[in-house]
């Protein structure tokens, strides 16, 4: 018996599962329709008590007042039994007030317990209050009412909603479950190989008239089988044109792999071809720098040199005239003056050639002020400045200290300031006094900031692209040998491992910006430290 319960709700699981949510719908219906009709009931039985005490304020006053004046115990008494006998009433009582003094006379029913309603009356007889009516309301007979009640309604909804439950629980197995059941097993059992089985829904006496949901769902079904064999015939169809494609690109596979094999050899080859046209490309850029390195060495050398023989010859020709003529010796001694200097010449220019190597082999670290340090060199300009009316200006965060190569340094900034002493100004001293040159020193957590400004004449456009490459300046009439700025942007890169940018107008002035690393990660590299 069990087994067949069980079975049979498996198969109907919809059926079951519609019959519990019917249920707990209308118990939950029937329960709160008794709660309404319940809760209407105690408000009129609590509105038919009200009317109850207030009808003793209409009946009762008056009599009871007169009768408490004249102490007609008997007439009061009997008052006191017709107001008991009102529905619901549980406790009267009657006090007489005699100079401002209750006083406890009659009393009926039971005052130990608190009446939940409870009214207070005073009597007056010819506007002289004789005395206190108390009577309280007992809810013990309206809660048994309402439980009873409850019980009926309660009952009688139940049993209403259970053979309303079953009755639509049948109308929906017979009208639809029944069909939805009869659907899925054709569905488990529908596959490709029975796509042409037709289903049609069971014939029943509650389905008769137009067509509705499930006669629509088993039209659906109908198509959707259509669309399966159509979809079917057209896979079959585009597998066998796959079939014909993957042979037919098999065979351009082939061609394309032989042509793409072919290919690559030709282009391995003109890769060799072109990493041997790099590489002598390389090799005569190269040469191109060498012997454009060469040529501004040749030039800068060249025409000391030419100077000295030229004046060493002239000299030999006036020592041979030396003997007749004291004109000649003074010439002899201008030329050799002439030849002393052009040979100091080359003597600060093989200095200059030995300033483009950084070479970190002997200077080693120490502690500085760069502040201080400035206002040395400063110092050392100071008769320059003032002869030539230019103003300086220092800006320091006193104080600056750090450890690093200070005849670096030094070279730096006196680099700096000659280059604006020899190029920035004219030689002879500036009339209005405005010639300025500013350097500004500032710490930036673990950077140093450097600021190096003048208000000259500026560097010319074609050279300021070239600024920090070697002998850029070796052409000029204004004296030097070009390798000021290649040497201080070698010291700032190489060996401090910082950066500097040059910006420039021309006849307004230049300035460096300088960013120097505190706490460099590396140091110089002593296999490079040659090299330009």
């Amino acid at each position: 018996m069990l087994k067949n319960y069980l079975k049979h709700r498996q198969e109907n699981q919809l059926s079951y599962r519609l019959l519990v949510y019917i249920l707990l719908c209308s118990t939950l219906l029937a329960i709160l329709s008794t709660a309404i009709q319940l809760f209407w009931d105690y408000k009129k039985d609590l509105d038919d008590i009200q009317q109850g005490i207030e009808s003793i304020e209409v009946g009762y006053l008056d009599s009871l007042a007169s009768s408490l004046w004249k102490l007609d115990k008997e007439q009061i008494s009997i008052q006191l039994d017709g107001i008991m006998k009102l529905p619901d009433i549980g406790f009267a009582s009657i006090t007489e007030i005699v100079a401002d003094r209750e006083e406890s006379v009659f009393f009926r029913g039971d005052n130990s317990n608190v009446l939940p309603i409870q009214r207070s009356f005073e009597l007056f007889y010819r506007d002289t209050l004789v005395g206190r009516l108390k009577v309280g309301a007992t809810l013990d007979n309206v809660y048994q009412r309402l439980l009873q009640k409850f019980f009926i309604i309660l009952g009688s909804q139940a049993i209403k909603t259970f053979f309303v439950s079953i009755c639509i629980l049948l109308i929906v197995h017979y009208l639809i479950v029944k069909q939805l059941n009869a659907l899925a097993l054709y569905t488990r059992r529908l596959g490709l190989d029975n796509l042409d089985e037709k289903f049609r829904l069971e014939p029943n006496m509650l389905r008769k008239g137009d067509p509705d949901a499930l006669d629509q769902l088993s039209a659906t079904l109908e198509q959707m089988q259509s669309n399966i064999r159509k979809q079917l015939n057209e896979k079959k169809k585009a597998q066998q044109a796959l079939v014909d494609l993957n042979q037919d690109l098999e065979q351009r596979v082939k061609y394309r792999t032989a042509t793409l094999k072919h290919t690559n050899d030709r282009l391995s080859e003109t890769i060799e071809e072109l990493t041997q046209t790099k590489d002598k490309l390389v090799e005569t850029e190269k040469m191109a720098a060498l012997g454009k390195l060469v040529s501004g060495i040749a030039y800068e050398i060249e025409k000391p040199v030419t100077e000295g023989l030229k004046s060493s010859e002239q000299a030999q020709q006036q020592l041979d005239k030396l003997s007749n003529s004291d004109e000649s010796l003074s010439q002899l001694q201008q030329q050799n003056q002439h030849v002393h200097l052009q040979l100091q010449k080359m003597s600060e220019l093989i200095s200059a050639f030995r300033l483009i190597s950084v070479d970190t082999h002997n200077i080693s670290k120490q502690h500085i002020d760069l502040c201080k340090l400035v206002s040395q060199i400063e110092h050392n300009y100071s008769d320059q400045f003032e002869t030539r009316n230019i103003n300086f200006k220092l800006t320091c965060s006193q104080p600056l200290e750090i450890i690093s190569y200070r005849d670096s340094w030094s070279q730096i900034f006196s680099q700096l300031i000659e280059n604006s002493l020899r190029h920035g100004f004219k030689k002879e001293a500036q009339p209005d006094g405005g010639a300025e040159i500013e350097i500004t020193l500032q710490r930036h957590t673990d950077q140093l900031r450097i600021s190096y400004r003048d208000n000259g004449v500026g560097i010319p456009e074609p050279i300021l692209p070239r600024l920090f490459e070697p002998f850029v300046a070796s052409r000029s009439e204004s004296g030097g040998s070009g390798l000021g700025t290649h040497v201080i942007y070698r010291l700032i890169t190489d060996l401090l491992q910082g950066k500097i940018r040059c910006s420039s107008t021309r006849g307004k002035g230049t300035e460096f910006d300088i960013r120097i690393p505190l706490n460099p990660t590396t140091q110089p590299s002593r296999q490079d430290s040659n090299l330009w």
